[in-house]
C-alpha cells in the first residue's frame, strides 16, 4: 500500500509515501527524522474532496496545480498503478521543479490555490516548503487523486466533472465495482494474481482473501502466452483486477484495449481492499473466516460501545518507533488499549474467556495468522485491520475518517 539518488523513487504501494530524492530535494521533501508530513498541517490549510467542490462552484478561478509526476498527470507512467488521472484545468508542477518555479507560482498570489498529488503526501510537503517562504493563500488537497477516485458521488459531489484521465480504460472505486458486479451481465472478470493467490493456497495468509465470483484466473507473469484465449470474448465488458496496487492489472487492462477489447474497467486497488471496504461480500467465494476491515469500517468497530480485545501484532521495533532509514514511516504508534502481540508471543497470550467477544488484530501477516488461529479455536468475531498505516492516514485525509486520530497513541512527535 509504500531512496537512493538522482530521480529515483521509491513507491510504496497501498498510499505508503511516494519518496523523491531528486538532488537538492531531498532536504526539502524526504521523510526526514520519521516525520509523516501530517506534522505540519498547522503551517497550512488543508480541504476535503467535499469541500473543493463547493470552492470551485464558487470560484471558478482557482489555480489547481498537480506536483506528480509528468508522467503520473499525463497517464504515462511506468508505474501504472499510478495512472490515476488529473483535475480538469489542473497545472503540472513536479515537485522536484518546486524550488525553481516559485516565481511562477507566485504570479497566482491573487488567486486561490490548491495543491494535490496521488496521497497528499508530496503535496504536504510542498505545502509546508512554500508556507516556510512566505505563501498563504492556498490549500492542501487531503487525500490526493487515490482518494478522489475511491470517493463516492457524495463525498466527491463534482467527481464526474473534474476527474479527466487519459487511459483507454475506465479506473473504477470499490463501489463502482461493486455496482458493476450487480448491474452488468455478461461481464468478463479476469483476475491476475498469481494461481497460489487465486486458490487461496498463498504462503502469506494475508494474500488468501477470496475472489469475485465466476472470476477467471490468468497471471500477469502468463499474460502474453494466454491472453489471445480471452480474444472471443471483445464484445463484452471486462473487469480486470489484482492483488493490490502492483500496477499489474492496468496493464492487462491496456492489453486487452490493444487487442480490440472497448469496453474494460480495471479495479482500483486490489481484492484484500476490495473485500475489506465492504459490508456485504456475497460476491466474494473462497472469502476467511474472519472479517476483513478498511479504516472507516475499523473505526465503526472501535467507536462502538462494546466489549473488544485489541492486538497489535507487529515487532517490537515498529511497535516502540524504533524503525529508522526507508522504512520508518511504518513508525505510527499504536491503538489505544491494543495488547502488543507479535508472532513469537502468540502461544503465551491469555486469550479472552468468551468466543462471543469481539477481537480486533492489525499488524501485517502475522494478524492474519493469529486471526485464522483464533476463527479455528471457535472465536465468532474477528476482525482483522488491513493496513495500520491506512487507518493512520485516513484519519488526516477521509473526512468520514477524522475520529480515527483519537484512537491513535503513542505517535507524540511523529505527526
Amino acid at each position: 500500500m509504500w531512496p537512493t539518488v538522482v530521480k529515483y523513487l521509491t513507491f510504496k504501494i497501498k498510499m505508503k509515501p511516494l519518496l523523491f530524492f531528486i538532488g537538492g530535494v531531498l532536504l526539502l521533501f524526504g521523510t526526514g527524522n520519521a516525520q509523516l508530513p501530517f506534522k505540519y498541517d498547522s503551517l497550512y490549510k488543508t480541504i476535503y474532496a467535499k469541500d473543493l467542490c463547493g470552492l470551485l462552484q464558487k470560484d471558478p478561478g482557482i489555480v489547481l496545480i498537480d506536483v506528480r509526476s509528468a508522467g503520473e498527470y499525463s497517464d504515462t507512467s511506468q508505474y501504472t498503478s499510478l495512472n490515476l488521472g488529473h483535475l480538469k484545468g489542473a497545472i503540472n508542477i513536479q515537485i522536484e521543479g518546486m524550488k525553481k518555479n516559485l516565481d511562477t507560482i507566485a504570479r497566482f498570489k491573487n488567486k486561490t490555490i490548491v495543491f494535490y498529488c496521488s496521497h497528499s503526501q508530496r503535496s504536504r510537503r510542498v505545502s509546508r516548503f512554500l508556507s516556510e517562504n512566505g505563501f498563504t493563500n492556498f490549500y492542501n488537497l487531503d487525500g490526493g487523486m487515490t482518494a478522489l477516485n475511491q470517493l463516492s458521488q457524495d463525498d466527491f459531489p463534482c467527481k464526474k466533472e473534474w476527474i479527466v484521465s487519459g487511459l483507454p480504460f475506465k479506473n473504477l472505486s470499490f463501489g463502482e465495482t461493486v455496482t458493476l458486479l450487480k448491474n452488468q451481465s455478461p461481464l468478463l472478470v479476469v483476475d491476475v494474481r498469481p494461481a497460489a493467490q487465486f486458490n487461496n493456497a498463498d504462503s502469506n495468509l494475508a494474500n488468501n482473501t477470496g475472489k469475485i465470483k465466476h472470476a477467471i484466473n490468468i497471471p500477469y507473469t502468463e499474460w502474453e502466452q494466454k491472453m489471445q484465449g480471452l480474444l472471443k470474448y471483445k464484445s463484452q465488458p471486462v473487469l480486470v483486477y489484482s492483488g493490490s496496487g502492483d500496477g499489474d492489472a492496468a496493464r492487462a487492462a491496456a492489453s486487452l484495449v490493444k487487442n480490440g477489447f472497448t469496453n474494460v474497467y480495471q479495479q482500483l486497488g486490489g481484492i484484500t481492499e476490495l473485500v475489506a471496504s465492504q459490508d456485504d461480500i456475497s460476491f466474494i467465494e473462497n472469502k476467511p473466516a474472519y472479517t476483513l476491515l478498511d479504516p472507516y469500517r475499523a473505526l465503526l468497530l472501535l467507536q462502538k460501545k462494546q466489549p473488544l480485545t485489541i492486538y497489535d501484532t507487529r515487532p517490537d521495533d515498529e511497535y516502540n518507533n524504533r524503525l529508522t532509514g526507508t522504512v520508518s514511516y511504518k513508525n505510527l504508534g499504536h491503538l489505544k488499549n491494543a495488547i502488543h502481540l507479535p508472532a513469537d508471543r502468540f502461544s503465551s497470550v491469555t486469550k479472552p474467556e468468551d468466543p462471543e467477544r469481539a477481537v480486533l488484530l492489525y499488524g501485517h501477516e502475522e494478524s492474519f495468522k493469529l486471526a485464522q488461529s483464533l476463527t479455528n479455536e471457535g472465536y465468532k468475531h474477528v476482525f482483522v485491520l488491513n493496513s495500520f498505516y491506512d487507518f493512520v492516514w485516513a484519519g488526516f485525509n477521509i473526512e468520514n475518517c477524522k475520529p480515527a486520530k483519537s484512537f491513535v497513541e503513542g505517535h507524540e512527535g511523529l505527526y
